[in-house]
């Protein structure tokens, strides 16, 4: 073999010389260490070539063991091939498979495999890669392999691949085009190297080495790089923060017909089952997070197809059914949703109803792989901030009457309007291919907004004690447009003035949306305000971009009803105690969550059905501290729903009691509310009912237990309250 290997090294090492002047610093300190006898760990990072298919034994006479024997015995081989794998898997294995060796050299192999990746995929993913490796806490050298298949082709893939190594400057072999050469050379042919047309042969194995090898030797003995800062990215950062749900953490919040089981990878280590099912009816719920997820999941010619979307979007085939791969397994990435917004999403995943129904086949997932967890100073954003303008070209000003507000929202100086209360929207229709909105904060908190233009939803973010224009980046076409701007941070942790759009130049703003037909008003604490809905670990308080009320409970009753949605919600609330500073019946009719705030006016428009979900921190505070809830919160709950009342004399009302466990805990919570009921029923009051959630979570519930107590009240109020 070392005579085989010989004979091409001169060509070998003049075809690898251009490569050298992409050497980097990293890279010619590992050549130093080798050189220096002082041990070096290499990683290598791909598909099923990587592993050494089709040489034997694989992993002897693959590529990676070869070229590790051929740099000396004081090199650590660590093969992290997955086969079936492309870059997008690679990102979610990356630590615990690669960094979490200590690598000093890493190379990546992903030009095959990636050509399969999804188009839209492919570049974010294999940079992100390149980016955790660069940006790891000791980085280490990278070297990109870019492998095509028999006969130099495709090369989508592998020329992406090239391109991002010479954006950060990484050495790089081009073996389609090594090889090209020595073919045109009459020092090789391709039929040689492959006795199928995707995997290289034990001889293909062998030459794949000889050029790595003498590409790294090439490197070295280049001019000496300097280091150089991290560049901005190509393609964006969503794969530099992904987040991998597999195993035991790979649990459905509903689901019937899926049973746990199914095939694994046999060469991820430590994988576990994930689910199968064989019912034509099977279908499961998980909670996402990310920009962009996807599921994945095993192929074959006897399994059948799975389909699946990510909240509403579109459903999306996963792929089981494949008849090309006869008697052996493969392995996919499969988009489900991309260009997200970087919070929680649930993904939904049935049985495909299509010619395999009937079959007893079965279908399975093995992971969800989610990508685009941004942390906040990293999130991209849709709107571009600029300095509050004078100007008054295209202004629309917020008190303009073809605005439609829904909420508590409140006049202020200089015809503001005062946003606070999550939940609170404002709808408007305008022509124009442009829109900027104007903003104020004299609150220490940051505002997160969602602003739906014809139904694309982003993210809008006010910094506490700022002010500005918020000008949406991407152009709008020709024609008449539909805007929504929903706060979704409760009203405690941040407060807004809106002080108008502007809109682009010879634009005008239409006649606002009709109104709904009806309003829900609610009255509540944390849950109801959607506190820590989004989370993705522990409650936190710190970054509030993941707390959304306009996905809470309420809001996504009111939008199944189609009606308006008015929230009064303050995390830590309570009749008789607090985590806070203010109980509700201090703060329950005003514009903030202060006491010192204004009463706001009566309501243009009187709620059809008024709810109250309070309890949990009148019982949930003094338990923190040992002790009991008060004994008077029967009477004082009375008397704050007769408030109530008085306020919106025609309003249905209803008592809810749910979505955390304190009424578990604490019988009293729920014996208060059906005494309240019987007592204003006596009084002949009989637009009162009460209901218990029986979906509820230990801590704060997520987006999960939202939908299925939004499923909940849904069917009560239609049920029992609106007919």
């Amino acid at each position: 073999m070392n005579r085989h290997w010989l004979k091409g090294l001169a060509l070998a090492t003049s075809l690898a010389l251009p490569c050298a002047a992409q050497a980097d610093a990293r890279l010619q300190a590992v050549m130093k260490k080798l050189a220096a006898g002082e041990p070096v760990t290499l990683v290598t990072l791909g598909g099923s070539i990587t592993t050494g298919y089709a040489a034997q034994p694989p992993r002897e006479r693959g590529w990676a063991a070869l070229l590790a024997r051929a740099l000396g015995p004081r090199v650590k081989l660590v093969n992290a091939g997955l086969s079936g794998t492309d870059s997008a898997a690679a990102v979610q294995r990356v630590e615990a498979q690669v960094l979490a060796a200590a690598p000093d050299l890493v190379i990546t192999e992903f030009g095959v495999n990636d050509e399969w990746l999804d188009p839209a995929v492919r570049g974010s993913s294999y940079e992100g890669l390149l980016r955790r490796l660069l940006q790891a806490r000791q980085a280490p050298a990278v070297v990109v392999l870019a492998l095509t298949q028999q006969g130099n082709q495709p090369r989508t893939a592998p020329d992406l691949q090239l391109r991002l190594a010479a954006h950060y400057g990484l050495t790089a072999l081009d073996f389609g085009a090594w090889l090209q050469a020595r073919v045109e050379a009459g020092e090789d042919r391709w039929a040689t190297l492959y006795d199928e047309p995707v995997h290289p042969n034990g001889t293909g194995h062998q030459r794949i080495a000889l050029a790595l090898a003498e590409t790294l030797r090439a490197a070295a003995a280049a001019p000496a790089a300097g280091p150089a800062p991290l560049p901005a990215p190509l393609f964006g950062h969503a794969h530099e923060f992904t987040r991998l749900t597999m195993g035991e953490r790979l649990q459905p919040y509903t689901q019937h017909g899926f049973t746990r089981g199914g095939a694994v990878h046999p060469e991820w280590p430590g994988q576990a089952p994930g689910w199968t099912s064989t019912a034509d009816d099977a279908e499961a719920r998980f909670l996402a997070w990310g920009s962009e997820v996807a599921v994945f999941h095993a192929e074959s010619e006897a399994y059948r197809n799975l389909e699946a979307r990510v909240d509403d979007g579109p459903w999306v085939t996963l792929r089981g059914q494949v008849p090309e791969r006869r008697g052996y397994l493969g392995w996919h990435y499969t988009v489900v949703g991309r260009d997200l917004e970087p919070g929680i999403h649930l993904l939904q995943v049935r049985m495909k109803p299509d010619e395999w129904t009937g079959s007893g086949r079965p279908a399975s997932l093995l992971a969800l792989m989610q990508a685009g967890l941004y942390p906040k100073d990293q999130r991209p954003s849709a709107f571009e901030r600029l300095p509050l303008s004078p100007s008054t070209t295209g202004l629309v000003p917020p008190d303009d009457p073809q605005l439609r507000w829904v909420g508590r929202i409140g006049p202020v100086e200089g015809g503001a309007r005062l946003v606070t209360w999550s939940g609170s929207e404002l709808r408007a229709r305008f022509t124009g291919k442009s829109l900027t909105l104007r903003f104020a904060s004299r609150h220490w908190g940051t505002a997160h907004y969602a602003v739906e233009v014809d139904g694309q939803r982003q993210v809008l973010s006010v910094p506490g004690n700022s002010e500005g224009e918020w000008r949406l980046t991407t152009p709008l076409t020709d024609g008449e447009h539909a805007l929504r701007v929903l706060k979704r941070t409760e009203a405690g942790m941040a407060e807004s003035l809106f002080l108008g759009l502007r809109l682009a130049p010879g634009a005008q703003l239409l006649a606002p949306p009709p109104a709904r037909p009806m309003q829900l008003m609610f009255y509540g604490d944390s849950i109801t305000a959607g506190a820590c809905l989004g989370d993705p670990g522990e409650d936190q308080y710190d970054d509030l971009f993941f707390h959304d009320g306009t996905r809470a409970y309420g809001a996504q009753t009111a939008a199944r009803l189609g009606a308006d949605y008015v929230g009064i919600a303050v995390s830590g609330i309570g009749i008789t105690a607090t985590w806070g500073d203010t109980l509700m019946p201090q703060v329950w009719d005003r514009l903030a969550p202060r006491v010192d705030a204004p009463v706001a006016a009566a309501e243009s428009r009187q709620p059809d059905v008024v709810l109250v979900n309070l309890g949990q921190n009148d019982h949930g505070f003094p338990a923190s501290k040992g002790q009991r809830m008060s004994p008077d919160f029967g009477s004082r709950y009375l008397a704050f729903v007769r408030t109530l009342r008085t306020r919106y004399p025609d309003a249905r009302l209803v008592l809810l009691i749910g979505g955390m466990t304190a009424w578990k805990d604490e019988p009293a919570l729920l014996q208060a509310l059906q005494q309240t009921v019987a007592t204003l029923h006596s009084e002949g009051d009989r637009r009162v009912w009460t209901y218990r959630f029986n979906a509820f979570a230990w801590a704060h519930p997520r987006l999960d237990v939202h939908t299925r107590m939004a499923d909940e009240l849904t069917r009560f109020l239609k049920e029992e309250v609106l007919p």
